[in-house]
């Protein structure tokens, strides 16, 4: 057998035949302990916080949103009334291009002031409940929303909607799709945007449709992605995972190519 055809044989198995969600996660725990998210849990504060960093991660956005809010404030009426030259002064503990980001910092207040009362959280929450009416309405459109503000694709949006407690949305890690990506399939796509939604396909089937544990899944995927679960260089040897990860699987297959 072709090492090509026997690893298409293995993940076309695999997909039939997906481990059961909650079990990995309770392993996961097990091995990481209870996670809790970092910065905040309002949608329009949440979308400050991820401009105030780059390249984004939370030590950087956490620097450049700790400084911003202890020396200019978070509002609209207070990002919109600062100097832009001393946003940017200010996001340089955010990392690089803060001038970048301190002209999106305003697009964001003026766009948040302008469009939704200075109340984005609000603009939301309405969605929601046309959410009540019509399932997958709601939420289609508070994403629409959410991505029409500087950096928020569709990951970052869902996150947005989940964190904030608006809507529980089997959001995914944006920047450790390869987690879910390696443990059920083994394999990653060529097309991002396909292998979050296989990912978040995934976890909405098998996880409880609460708040509680989407953002339970969602930090232990993170979590396992930062210390373990690495993008370019897995440490496949110390995973506590493995048997139950595909991508490990996947590479004894290929080792018992006959």
């Amino acid at each position: 057998m072709l090492a090509s055809e026997n690893r298409q044989r293995f993940i076309d198995d695999r997909r039939s035949h997906l481990p059961n969600v909650n079990e990995i996660l309770e392993a996961l725990e097990k091995t990481y302990g209870p996670q809790q998210a970092t910065g905040p849990t309002d949608a329009y504060e949440m979308i400050v916080y991820l401009n105030c960093g780059y390249p984004a991660s939370d030590a950087w956005c956490s620097k450049g949103f700790d400084v911003l809010k202890r020396e200019v404030g978070l509002s609209p009426r207070e990002l919109l009334a600062a100097p832009r030259a001393k946003l940017a002064k200010l996001l340089r503990l955010g990392g690089i291009l803060p001038d970048q980001r301190a002209e999106r910092l305003q697009e964001i207040a003026r766009r948040v002031k302008g469009d939704y009362g200075g109340d984005l959280q609000a603009a939301l929450t309405g969605c929601m409940q046309e959410e009540k009416q019509q399932p997958g309405r709601g939420v289609r459109a508070a994403k629409k929303i959410l991505r029409e503000f500087p950096v928020i694709g569709e990951p970052s949006a869902e996150k947005i909607l989940l964190f904030s407690k608006l809507a529980p949305v089997a959001a995914v890690p944006s920047a450790f799709v390869e987690v879910p990506t390696r443990l059920w399939v083994g394999k990653p796509g060529k097309n991002y945007a396909a292998d979050y939604r296989a990912a978040r396909d995934t976890l909405s089937a098998g996880l409880a449709e609460t708040l509680e544990a989407r953002q339970r899944a969602y930090l232990l995927l993170k979590k396992h992605g930062q210390q373990t679960c690495k993008r370019s260089e897995p440490k496949c040897e110390i995973c506590p995972l493995t048997g139950q990860c595909a991508y490990i699987q996947l590479q004894a297959a290929d080792r018992h190519v006959v």
